[in-house]
């Protein structure tokens, strides 16, 4: 069984969202995070997010936002849309 394509579609649960796209690097397979929501400012969730820079930072994931002006990459809803239809796997949080 080769590697998958996962994309983490962060919604309500951003935390449990960005924890678990990290956890998923463990495996061989290509992890991209899509952030559709404004990110939440509760203290687990920003330790999760720094964890997600850091994988991003070194290539490990790629992080799609619909949020110009952040430090991950940005994406309209309509590319997104377009996107998802590559993936094996798409987990919603």
């Amino acid at each position: 069984m080769g590697a998958k394509i996962i994309a983490v579609v962060v919604r309500d649960r951003q935390a449990e969202a960005f924890r678990m796209s990290v956890g998923l690097t463990v495996l061989d397979d290509t992890i991209d995070v899509f952030i559709t929501q404004p990110v939440k400012n509760d203290d687990e969730t920003v330790v999760q997010l720094e964890g997600m820079k850091e994988m991003a930072e070194l290539g490990v994931i790629k992080v799609f936002t619909m949020r110009q002006g952040t430090d991950f990459q940005y994406i309209t809803m309509e590319d997104m849309a377009r996107k998802l239809l590559e993936y094996d796997n798409i987990l919603p949080y």
